[in-house]
């Protein structure tokens, strides 16, 4: 069984990526990691060889069951948000399903050098716009993931499942490439890559 020192090691680029972020300022990118990560560990955890719920499902599910329980930010507001953020560049929750739907019409992805962290799951005045700070949902996300590393240690089966799914996982790792090149058979060239193999 994996232990929580292999998890993290495991999930190292994607916590560099974080602080990497945090430190250059880079929010927008942080962001996009943010919203990426419960469908990262939800489908981890999720028997591919079956009939699988649906990724709405599963990332609600996960968020749910890892991330602070805040009548503000359910997972459904969560999804709603990734929903808007990934797939159309846009502060604008969708709401184009059935299930998982937000009572919020925008979110508002404050900028943590103008804002404090006071103004995070804040909402106006009618409610419809929900402010989310984003170091403070940076330190929230690596948090939801240590819990289910932890977590991961008493379920046999999720377990099970993440360490089959593992190696599918992206990792910074050396390769070396062999390069055609014209008129020379190949030249090889050594390096770092971002893979899965």
């Amino acid at each position: 069984m994996r232990t929580i020192n292999q998890l993290r090691k495991d999930f190292a680029l994607y916590f560099e990526e974080i602080e990497r972020c945090e430190k250059a300022k880079c929010y927008w990118a942080l962001l996009h990691v943010l919203l990426t990560l419960p469908d990262v560990c939800a489908t981890l955890e999720t028997d591919q060889t079956i009939k699988k719920a649906s990724v709405g499902d599963r990332y609600v599910g996960w968020c749910d069951a890892y991330l602070p329980n805040n009548p503000a930010l359910s997972g459904a507001d969560r999804y709603q948000m990734r929903n808007a953020l990934l797939h159309s560049g846009s502060s604008t929750a969708q709401n184009r399903f059935k299930s998982h739907n937000t009572n919020y019409t925008h979110f508002s992805f404050i900028d943590p050098d103008t804002f404090d962290v006071s103004v995070h799951e804040t909402k106006n005045q009618s409610r419809t716009v929900l402010n989310i700070h984003i170091v403070a949902m940076a330190n929230e996300t690596g948090d939801a993931i240590e819990s289910w590393f932890n977590a991961l240690q008493g379920d046999s089966i999720k377990m099970s499942q993440v360490e089959q799914n593992i190696r599918c996982l992206t990792r910074l790792q050396p390769k070396t490439i062999l390069v055609a090149q014209p008129n020379v058979s190949h030249i090889e060239s050594k390096g770092l890559t971002r893979s899965s193999t």
